[in-house]
């Protein structure tokens, strides 16, 4: 196997792979979710106390809408945030980020200042997404693998798949 590309990161792979790794790879979905749960719980209970104390109402609809608007102003800001950053980077562009090359050794990564070698042993997930491959080195650290579309797509992922263990890879192209 010998593989190489160089990776245009495009603002739509960057917002593609920046909502991927925050709300399923670092699971930070779950936080805003109880915190809107719990919220509507609380205005449950204000709700049902309407009838007999005053003022419960208005105060179950301030907890609910203090609930669902928090959560939504929090992706609200990480969207602009990622637009931002990708206009920042000047990725509409589509410049060069780095040289992904895969062998039969594993995984080399250079750009204009450092090369990288990663053995197939030491990657710690591969997905699949719809415009990009993810080959994160760490929990922490991605390289994207911007994808044509194809049949490419399907070869380089089938011969990810002989390297690497399947639980170490997942395809979420739905």
């Amino acid at each position: 196997m010998s593989y190489t590309v160089q990776a245009r990161i495009t603002p739509e792979v960057f917002q593609e792979f920046a909502w991927f790794d925050l709300l399923r790879h670092q699971k930070r979905l779950r936080a805003p979710l109880l915190f809107t749960l719990v919220m509507a719980a609380f205005a449950g209970v204000c709700f049902l106390a309407a009838g007999r104390v005053r003022g419960a109402g208005l105060l179950g609809g301030v907890l609910l809408g203090v609930g669902l608007v928090l959560p939504l102003c929090w992706l609200l800001s990480f969207h602009l945030s990622v637009r931002g950053e990708a206009k920042k980077l000047k990725l509409a562009q589509a410049p060069v980020a780095y040289t992904l090359r895969l062998t039969a050794h594993g995984l080399e990564v250079s750009n204009e200042k450092e090369n990288a070698q990663f053995p197939w042993e030491q990657l710690h997930r591969v997905c699949r997404l719809r415009r990009s491959v993810c080959l994160y080195v760490t929990p922490a650290r991605a390289f994207l693998l911007p994808t044509p579309g194809g049949e490419e797509d399907d070869r380089l992922w089938r011969e990810l798949g002989q390297r690497l263990p399947g639980e170490k890879l997942e395809d979420l192209r739905r």
